[in-house]
């Protein structure tokens, strides 16, 4: 019979990683809020918005796990001496109960954030670049399919993984699994990243214009960095001496990982707000003499001809509003 998990005190960086998790999530809700009132109001809801509604779920979800492990003595060290080690002897099956289900949760997270951004580029760059998408979508499907197959199954039978007092079965190295999760994740989240580029940097549009798009797009970088992060992390986890005391930055990095990814996939769909207020930067009154609202000047026509009408016609169009 499982024992109920008893309290644990949170450690000070426990509890400092779910206020700034709890904030950046508060952050991704409002981005996501917008991105969803800019297309309700510009030309409806689409699929790249629904997924992405459904990942900032998804990665909110993750901070009450993360909640739960904390609580219950991540960030502990799994030390005989320590006043609170026998708590943590009756938590560890629950601890790996949840970091079973985060681990689900991840996988499904990402998955959703990368399909968003495919459906983005679907939508954005029609024919282009549809077959490129189709091939990459289909790629990421089966890579959750198939990492969520192997975690479920990765211990025979499944309750194996998070039993630790007596051996029912066998399991495989979950180590070795987490790796090949994170390197293959890091791989489709380059090809996602670079598979615009070609046909942003052909538009006709200027420059600077150009780069900020292409930055835009390229935030998905930072996610990146942290995937990198996580693999190196991932060598400081002791699943059989101390799992309570090397996991915390684990959780706390694949939490930060899906936010942050979160907010590279809604951020560029803010652009029509940016316009909305460099059009009512443009129209207001000059101190220096110039057109007030309502005048327009030869140089203000040559501007709208020249960047308006060429510059962002191919992407604001299909974008936002």
């Amino acid at each position: 019979m499982a024992l109920l998990p008893k309290g644990v005190p949170m450690t000070r960086s426990g509890r400092d990683s779910l206020i700034a998790m709890s904030i950046l999530w508060l952050i991704v809700a409002i981005v996501v809020g917008l991105r969803i009132h800019a297309r309700y109001q510009g030309p409806g809801i689409g699929l790249d918005d629904i997924l992405s509604v459904v990942a900032a779920v998804l990665s909110g979800s993750t901070i009450g796990l993360n909640a739960a492990v904390f609580t219950s003595g991540v960030g502990w060290n799994f030390d005989p001496a320590s006043e609170v080690y026998p708590d943590l002897v009756n938590n560890i099956p629950f601890i790996m109960k949840i970091t079973f289900s985060f681990t689900l949760i991840y996988i499904w997270c990402l998955a959703c954030l990368k399909l968003s951004q495919l459906a983005l580029y679907l939508r954005v760059f029609t024919f282009r670049l549809r077959t490129v998408v189709y091939i990459v979508g289909v790629s990421v499907i089966l890579w959750a399919l198939i990492f969520n197959f192997l975690f479920i199954f990765m211990c025979n039978p499944i309750q194996q993984l998070w039993t630790v007092d007596r051996r029912i079965g066998h399991c495989m190295d979950q180590i070795l699994l987490l790796k090949l999760i994170i390197m293959t994740n890091l791989v489709t989240d380059l090809v996602i990243v670079i598979i615009p580029m070609r046909c942003v940097w052909k538009l006709q549009m200027g420059k600077m214009e150009k780069f900020a798009v292409i930055s835009c797009f390229g935030l998905g970088l930072a996610c990146c960095v942290i995937g990198l992060a996580r693999f190196i992390q991932i060598y400081t986890i002791d699943l059989i001496s101390n799992l309570t005391g090397t996991s915390l930055t684990t959780f706390m990095l694949c939490t930060v990982e899906l936010m942050l990814a979160g907010l590279c996939i809604n951020i560029p769909m803010l652009r029509s707000f940016y316009r909305r207020w460099r059009a009512k930067y443009r129209s207001s009154p000059s101190q220096n003499g110039e057109p007030k609202s309502g005048q327009i000047s030869s140089q203000d026509v040559k501007l709208s001809s020249s960047v308006d009408d060429s510059s962002e016609r191919d992407l604001d169009m299909s974008i936002v509003t």
